[in-house]
């Protein structure tokens, strides 16, 4: 009886059928056809939520040291650029660790407290006498690099921390609970000191609060636009293998028809996420 010769595993074959749409696979290419793509959005899904996952972990370092390590990234920044470096001045921290402990004892983060008092009023209670000054605030960050990086990316922020009129500052950094969860919030306060405080002069240019890149209730900005780049390729390979499938006339086949809607489905669900949170602002 003879043996029957089994089939030689053709690489190049294989490759093709995979990668390259020719007749051998309806002109679908395995890699590209609705469950694969699926599977590569879950995938995706999964390792952006985990990234988002550990960094917004609440911050567990020391507050004191974290607020020492952002005082030499601001002066770090400030002396490449050829400007003086800040001296912490002990009326502005007391100011900026009465705010803090305003923040989180009334459940707010703002440059506002809910009775509309804001920074110049916890700097005026310490008798600081200024003629210009300005406030950045930080939440969840885990590092302070991460914090000042995050402050030098933001225009408004980025101005307080080069403002050669500055000279002064103080800073504090706490943990907390803000709006039912745990988080580390950082204050920073600037000031040009004078004799004679005049209420005019009075500036501020970090008018939105920094928080990390990245959060579980925010899972799409600037850094992370890489994502959303590829759910939109998915998506739209996704709709080119449906125009395949009724091309091929396999869009009547039941199990077809089902896989293919529920990948359309759970990709159309991604993007919405991703498009609802491009539009969101701290």
């Amino acid at each position: 009886m003879a043996k029957k010769k089994s089939k030689k595993f053709n690489l190049r074959d294989f490759l093709h059928k995979v990668f390259i749409p020719s007749h051998k696979n309806s002109h679908r290419p395995y890699a590209l056809r609705h469950l694969m793509l699926s599977i590569y959005s879950v995938a995706l899904i999964i390792s952006h939520l985990s990234f988002g996952a550990v960094q917004y972990t609440p911050v567990t370092a020391n507050p004191d040291e974290l607020a020492k390590d952002v005082l030499a990234g601001i002066n770090t920044e400030r002396r490449e650029t050829g400007r003086q470096a800040l001296v912490e001045n002990n009326l502005l921290k007391d100011a900026a660790q009465n705010k803090l402990k305003d923040m989180f004892r009334k459940n707010y983060w703002d440059h506002s407290s809910p009775t509309g008092v804001k920074a110049w009023g916890f700097i005026n209670e310490t008798g600081y006498s200024y003629t210009s000054a300005g406030e950045n605030l930080a939440r969840g960050f885990i590092s302070a690099d991460s914090m000042v990086e995050a402050w030098m990316d933001s225009e408004t922020h980025k101005k307080n921390i080069l403002d050669e009129n500055f000279t002064e500052t103080g800073i504090a950094v706490g943990n907390g609970v803000i709006g039912n969860k745990e988080t580390t919030v950082a204050v920073q306060l600037f000031g040009a000191p004078s004799a004679a405080f005049t209420q005019s002069s009075a500036i501020v240019a970090g008018e939105k609060s920094v928080s990390p890149n990245f959060s579980l209730s925010r899972p799409l900005t600037g850094s992370n636009t890489p994502y959303f780049v590829v759910y939109m390729l998915i998506f739209s390979l996704i709709l080119f293998d449906g125009i395949m499938l009724r091309i091929n006339k396999n869009h009547k086949d039941r199990k077809h028809l089902f896989a293919f809607r529920t990948s359309l489905g759970l990709s159309t669900v991604f993007l919405l996420v991703l498009c609802i949170s491009l539009t969101q602002t701290w």
